[in-house]
């Protein structure tokens, strides 16, 4: 979870200097009613956690608990950051043989590599929208295939990746309509073998777990958004009808 350290320290000192918040942490924390800004003097702000800050981030200590981490998404399920980093290399995890190699090398981590040696074409490409599905990618296997998997972060080392490789490649993103224009814009243009994955009782999901504020943040830059693939389109229309979106943080319960 993106700003762990800070939402600790603010847990923990109940009052923090405001410049020691990064803003987009500052305004999500605002507007969900979490803290207040005091003005100290002229030059000093004091951002001081209210009741509710604490009985959302009751057991954040637990974080490493898929059960925690499940509940920090649902309440703050419009946190993630949509745009590429700036990382010149592939963030890899899976279960898979790079050469020699056998991954996973450790519990709860990844390999950054400069370059991706020769893999399998039997291997099974994955690549993933959140930093968080990769370092627990075990807990997603079971969507897939049991072994022969590599994981793969997406930035732009992985989009040019993509365009190299004969494996099977499946796109495992956001279900929300900024996660679909990602693939519809970005993915399926460097090889259209990619398919975008959707579990089977993926309405089901929108309906019990989805989260309206993060569909009604996207709908206006994406409202006439359509495609051809008859799956793509009826993810749309799912997430209309329901006026909700998922996040794929959501697999690792």
């Amino acid at each position: 979870m993106r700003h762990l350290s800070t939402l600790l320290k603010l847990k923990n000192e109940k009052v923090l200097n405001y410049s020691q918040l990064p803003k987009r942490l500052l305004k999500e924390l605002l507007d969900d009613g979490l803290i207040e800004v005091k003005t100290v003097s002229a030059n000093k702000k004091k951002v001081i956690a209210k009741d509710e800050f604490f009985t959302t981030y009751y057991n954040i200590e637990e974080i490493q608990n898929a059960d925690t981490r499940a509940k920090l998404i649902h309440a703050h399920t419009d946190s993630k950051h949509k745009s590429l980093p700036p990382q010149d290399g592939l963030y890899i995890n899976g279960n898979c043989s790079i050469e020699e190699v056998k991954l996973p090398l450790f519990s709860q981590s990844a390999i950054f590599l400069k370059e991706l040696p020769n893999i399998d074409k039997s291997t099974l490409i994955i690549g993933v929208e959140n930093f968080e599905n990769l370092i627990y990618f075990e807990k997603q296997c079971n969507y897939f295939r049991n072994d022969n998997i590599l994981f793969i972060f997406r930035n732009k080392k992985m989009l040019e990746l993509f365009e190299k490789i004969e494996n099977e490649i499946i796109y495992f993103g956001d279900f929300d309509l900024a996660g679909i224009h990602i693939y519809l814009n970005e993915i399926f243009p460097k090889n259209e073998k990619i398919k975008f994955f959707i579990p089977e009782n993926i309405e089901q999901l929108l309906e019990k777990f989805g989260s309206r504020k993060l569909y009604a943040s996207h709908l206006s830059r994406y409202t006439n958004m359509s495609s051809d693939n008859e799956q793509i389109s009826e993810l749309i229309s799912l997430m209309h009808k329901h006026q909700k979106s998922l996040e794929q943080e959501y697999f690792l319960l």
